[in-house]
């Protein structure tokens, strides 16, 4: 799944709080977002900075959801990751037994997941985060290589708790 269509599906609450954060703590790659999205179609970036909040983060919702914009919203949702949620990334590579850096970047992937852990670490995901949080990291590291894990697929696929699909 594509950062755009995360953003589709994603509930607009998880949305909110995402353009939020990085609104309020990563002033700069929002505003660089904003002057991208604007550059898609044509627009200054302050025709969309003096729209009053809830329209502007509607706006980026809808532009974010584009397909010409998935690089975009990839590198707005990695940064809102790697930055806000990195305990929530440590624990699940920790869960799931994968070397990482203590900051939740990680050098070499598995080929395969165990499904034990797997089950272990989405189980933790979910008792700890919001469904749309959960799921929105869940899609990101399923996205972490070319075709993903064939037993994060399942999980993404048939767990009630993910909300996004």
């Amino acid at each position: 799944m594509k950062a755009y269509y995360i953003f589709q599906q994603a509930d607009e609450q998880t949305i909110s709080d995402i353009l939020d954060w990085m609104r309020n703590q990563e002033r700069a790659i929002y505003r660089a977002a904003v002057r991208e999205l604007g550059a898609l179609k044509k627009l200054r970036p302050e025709f969309i900075q003096r729209k009053p909040l809830k329209e502007q983060f509607s706006f980026i919702q809808k532009m974010l959801g584009w397909k010409p914009s998935n690089e975009i919203g990839d590198h707005l949702l990695q940064v809102w990751l790697l930055r806000k949620h990195q305990d929530m990334l440590v624990t699940f590579l920790n869960t799931l037994g994968i070397p990482h850096d203590g900051n939740g970047i990680v050098n070499e992937l598995p080929e395969t997941l165990d499904k034990e852990k797997l089950s272990k670490a989405v189980d933790e995901l979910f008792e700890k985060y919001s469904p749309g949080v959960a799921s929105v990291y869940l899609q990101m590291f399923q996205l972490q290589t070319e075709d993903g894990w064939d037993e994060l697929a399942d999980v993404l696929a048939n767990d009630p708790r993910v909300t996004i699909r």
